[in-house]
């Protein structure tokens, strides 16, 4: 390390104002187990606590935090502090002050590029105050609430979180682990900011519409198979993940998962995860929610009546009416099939991994089922291409949609093996080239369209789901 000397006047300062060091030992942080392919080095000037002077040193920038060497700083514990000084005839130079309750750390930057990128990450990850001169709260009734900025108008998604609710040191790791993942599986997910105002955190996500699985059950939504299959097909998938880094949720159940209503795709998001590091819990305690939360769907009866308790009474006697052949259900509207059930009685029983659930005979069956209706789909396009072409009046008589074309169904081959590569398209929002497509297929009785606004969800999803396959997702993207 190489110690220089710095303006006296500065070095006084940082005396005057000294606090214990917020670096601290990055063995045994969560922080290891993840891989972040936005970090970025940056050679800077940091103050150093022992010598009472600087050292110039080379600090990673990375997930929710600052790493030098082998020790870290976890960002969204810090508060933050910047200017801009110029000391007589010396070049100017910025100085960021990181800060909690446990220490002070002052970092000095002299290249102003360097400072916009260190400045875009301090201002994303570290605490903001004054919520309330800034923004304004917009609640909507079904889905989490928005933000706006006064000045700009920029919408953000909000989650609000009670300090209340965040006593312990325990709590308090729970918090902070919960915004290192949410930032790190996937851009929906990612906190793009966060406040603190009174007694409560703000955490800003980009703009959608997200509606949890709560609020649609109690919206009296009406689910129907495909989709509800691919809710808990991508569930456990975004639970393998976490499984891959030796994670677990911690917290699955209907308040916790979100649809995206605005994506092209349906889109799951998984938010407020509950993790401690060093514990017994594991992967199998979210199966046993995903279980959980399967049985409350299932056996959904009366609005506001969703069911608390695990019945296995329940279970028994429905599966014992499917085995003797009296598959008609009338009671409970989103009980579509016997594998169903064995699934929900082998997540409650903790007795299957992930990878098995994956591999599960329900969503084998329904897989199967879609790509029956897709390539009866596909078929009746092609025949349709070929009637119109044969007259030669396609550009006059109707205007189809890309996808209908030859060439372009190449691309949606549905693999044999399991998994189908494939994605749903969201019924909350139907996209227009896929109405062109809708309307150039004649409909008959067994294979209607669907049409579905925010105001019109009772519709979700009819017997005949169309699916368009492709390289990226399986069910749902």
């Amino acid at each position: 390390m190489q110690y220089i000397q710095y303006h006296p006047q500065i070095i006084e300062e940082f005396k005057m104002n000294e606090a214990k060091s917020l670096f601290q030992s990055i063995d045994g942080s969560i922080i290891t187990k993840f891989e972040d392919k936005e970090s970025f080095k940056e050679v800077i000037l940091l103050y150093n606590h022992k010598k009472k002077d600087l050292v110039q040193q080379q600090i990673l920038f990375g997930l929710n935090s600052i790493l030098n060497e082998d020790k870290y700083i976890l960002l969204c514990k810090c508060y933050y502090e910047m200017r801009y000084t110029k000391l007589k005839q010396n070049e100017g130079f910025y100085i960021v002050i990181l800060y909690n309750s446990q220490g002070k750390e002052y970092l000095i930057i002299t290249n102003s590029n360097q400072f916009v990128k260190i400045e875009t990450i301090i201002k994303r990850q570290c605490l903001s105050q004054h919520f309330l001169n800034k923004y304004h709260i917009i609640e909507q009734k079904r889905y989490l609430p928005f933000v706006q900025n006064y000045q700009n108008q920029e919408l953000y998604c909000v989650l609000q979180i009670d300090k209340k609710q965040i006593i312990t040191e325990l709590d308090k790791e729970q918090f902070y682990n919960s915004i290192i993942i949410m930032n790190y599986f996937s851009e929906q997910t990612k906190i793009v900011k966060i406040y603190e105002e009174n007694s409560m955190y703000y955490l800003f996500m980009k703009c959608m519409k997200l509606q949890s699985l709560e609020s649609l059950i109690l919206d009296d939504f009406e689910f129907r198979e495909a989709p509800l299959v691919s809710i808990f097909y991508l569930t456990l998938q975004i639970l393998q993940k976490y499984q891959n880094l030796g994670l677990y949720h911690g917290n699955i159940n209907l308040k916790s998962i979100f649809i995206n209503m605005q994506g092209t795709y349906l889109q799951i998001l998984i938010l407020f995860p509950k993790y401690l590091s060093n514990n017994n819990k594991g992967i199998q305690i979210d199966l046993l929610n995903l279980g959980q939360l399967l049985y409350q769907i299932t056996f959904y009866e009366k609005k506001d009546k969703i069911k608390q308790f695990v019945d296995q009474k329940l279970i028994t006697q429905q599966k014992q009416l499917y085995q003797n052949m009296n598959t008609e259900n009338k009671q409970f509207k989103f009980l579509f099939r016997i594998s169903q059930l064995d699934l929900l009685n082998q997540l409650l029983a903790q007795n299957i991994t992930i990878e098995n659930a994956l591999k599960h005979q329900w969503f084998v069956t329904v897989k199967q089922n879609l790509k029956t209706e897709f390539m009866k789909d596909k078929k009746q396009c092609l025949n349709l291409r070929t009637i119109v072409e044969s007259n030669n009046e396609l550009s006059m008589t109707i205007s189809m949609d890309k996808r209908i074309q030859s060439k372009e169904f190449a691309e949606y081959e549905i693999e044999d093996e399991f998994p189908v590569k494939c994605s749903i398209l969201n019924p909350f929002q139907m996209n227009p080239s896929k109405q062109k497509h809708d309307n150039c297929v004649p409909k008959s009785k067994s294979f209607s369209s669907f049409d579905l606004t925010f105001e019109n969800k009772e519709k979700f999803f009819t017997n005949n789901e169309k699916i368009f396959a492709n390289n990226q997702s399986f069910f749902i993207q």
